[in-house]
């Protein structure tokens, strides 16, 4: 994969380009944004491109560097991951033994450590000092979505490149491209809000499964007499429902963004979820523009802090009763 074939963020791969053609590709980069944006698919193209044999500001994807990078077979570059939902101190002990060792078989040596923010304490320390004073020959890219749980003192070590969501219409070209219908990309693309890994990995049944599992939750909320069928799915909310749960709050942004839209009389083309615009419609009615604000600002405020290492039955919990006090907004 050379940089073209990255999606999205245009401004970084020029970025990264014109480093490359200067040889002054920073030796501790940060590569932090949303989940899903090919963080970690740059991250690897810049290692290809470091170690490339026939081009110097990109991959060329077929020479015996680039190949090996692309397999996970490269001894100068590695990639650095969690091990039991953490980044354990001997990783990134191992990681600055070999940093300061010099390339075995390549031009420089790239760690990758993905999921940054998952670093132990102890883990996020022992990288200070490989961070503030790397060796010329190696550089450290970490990458995560959550830079705001990284150390004050790991970010000031760093040169920060802030990734974005990967545009709707790209998205949808890009699904056209592997065969889903004109309806089902547009729908899948604005349903992903930028997350092109997550497109990719949908299948459309999975999708309309999910949202109408997340309609009948959303319409038990709004009806009072059948709010606990939420409490009960999301109220003790173990590690297996957790990513589930993020997903349905998601969706249920969107139908909320939808009644505000029909509430305002606005074009029914700019709905989010236009398949279910008839019983968006219908639910429209019931819901006053200051209620449909309130709930949207709930809804902001739980899919930012469920990310962060925050009790999330309590989050689920705390949502529930503030649905509820809105209900006769």
């Amino acid at each position: 994969m050379a940089f073209k074939d990255v999606a999205g963020n245009v401004r970084i791969k020029r970025t990264l380009k014109l480093a490359l053609e200067r040889t002054r590709v920073p030796n501790s980069l940060l590569f932090c944004g949303p989940e899903g944006v090919g963080k970690k698919a740059m991250a690897l193209t810049l290692a290809k491109a470091l170690n490339c044999l026939n081009l110097t500001t990109d991959s060329c994807d077929a020479c015996r560097s680039c190949e090996a990078i692309d397999k996970g077979v490269h001894p100068d570059v590695m990639v650095i991951a969690a091990e039991k939902q953490e980044i354990k101190i001997e990783q990134t002990r191992f990681l600055k033994q070999m940093a300061y060792l010099r390339p075995m078989t390549g031009k420089k040596r790239v760690f990758i450590v993905v999921d940054a923010a998952e670093m132990s304490d102890a883990a996020a320390n022992s990288l200070l000092k490989v961070l503030e004073e790397p060796p010329l020959h190696s550089h450290l890219i970490l990458v995560t979505a959550s830079p705001f749980l990284l150390f004050p003192t790991i970010l000031s070590r760093c040169q920060t490149l802030a990734f974005s969501a990967i545009g709707r219409e790209e998205i949808e070209e890009i699904l056209l491209e592997r065969n889903f219908g004109t309806e089902q990309a547009r729908i899948l693309a604005l349903l992903v809000d930028g997350n092109l890994e997550r497109a990719l990995d949908l299948e459309w049944e999975d999708v309309q499964s999910l949202k109408e599992e997340s309609w009948a939750l959303f319409e038990a909320l709004a009806s009072g007499d059948r709010s606990a069928l939420f409490l009960e799915r999301f109220g003790t909310l173990a590690k297996a429902v957790q990513e589930e749960f993020g997903r349905t709050l998601e969706v249920f942004s969107s139908f909320v963004r939808d009644i505000l839209l029909l509430r305002l009389g606005g074009d029914p083309q700019f709905l989010l979820n236009p398949d279910f615009e008839p019983r968006l419609r219908e639910a429209s009615a019931a819901w006053t523009v200051r209620r449909v604000l309130g709930v949207l600002e709930e809804l902001d405020f739980v899919l930012t802090e469920l990310p962060k290492n925050l009790n999330k039955g309590l989050l689920a919990t705390t949502f529930f009763s503030n649905f509820g006090e809105l209900r006769h907004v």
